[in-house]
């Protein structure tokens, strides 16, 4: 009887994959403004539409490409059924994220004194809407965890063989990418948290806990940013 080997894996669609994962802030980042045009011609509500259908669909084509052409199980990348452990490990993770992005906020605006703009930043991309607001949190909690954290770091490690590595290239590329619309200082909180949702992979394997930390967390956030602009509103 032979031995049967397990078949190498699929350089090309990794590759592919995270192009196409490396890229997305370029796409998305600038759809969020929304596009000036499209606002002007169909209106504030359907832009936005637009831009967050764009997002999920482009999420939906590297999912797919990852999943039937590199034939990568969803377990792989830590999408195994949910359970009570994830809920319990991403409310764990939500508390060590709002301490250790809390102490890093501390450090660049208290310590350092650098002009805090994010909120404003975020506010006016929000526009006043509740909705929006809910929607940009858990789209960026599913899919920029599926990307940086389950994909990323998975097929990275095939091509590095270095897992370690793999997940600060990955969290190097997540927190760069919002550079697009933050001040280089404002990273340092982003790389704090960035860190604690690596962490939190690499040990757990659990996507699920990192998809409800990030949106929890992002949720939470952009919430009180819409709510604090209705309260100033006269």
């Amino acid at each position: 009887m032979t031995d049967i080997q397990a078949a190498p894996p699929r350089r090309m669609p990794i590759i592919l994959c995270l192009g196409l994962i490396f890229v997305y802030p370029l796409l998305v980042i600038p759809l969020q403004m929304p596009l000036h045009e499209l606002v002007l011609r169909a209106g504030r509500n359907e832009a936005r539409f637009a831009a967050e259908a764009f997002a999920w669909l482009y999420a939906a084509a590297v999912l797919a490409i990852a999943l039937f052409w590199e034939r990568r199980t969803p377990a792989s990348i830590g999408l195994r059924r949910i359970t009570l452990a994830s809920l319990g490990f991403g409310i764990g993770a939500l508390a060590a994220i709002y301490v250790v992005g809390g102490i890093a906020g501390y450090v660049v605006y208290f310590v350092l004194h650098e002009p805090e703009r994010a909120p404003a930043q975020v506010a006016a991309l929000l526009g006043g809407s509740l909705l929006y607001a809910l929607s940009l949190g858990v789209r960026a909690g599913v899919i920029e965890e599926i990307f940086f954290r389950g994909l990323a770091i998975e097929q990275l490690t095939v091509l590095t063989g270095r897992r370690r590595l793999s997940a600060l290239i990955a969290t190097s590329v997540f927190v760069l990418m919002h550079a697009f619309f933050f001040d280089w200082v404002q990273l340092v909180p982003v790389a704090a948290i960035s860190v604690v949702l690596a962490v939190l992979y690499l040990w757990r394997h659990d996507l699920w806990a990192n998809i409800i930390a990030h949106a929890v967390v992002d949720c939470i956030s952009l919430t009180i940013i819409v709510l604090r602009v209705h309260i100033a509103m006269p």
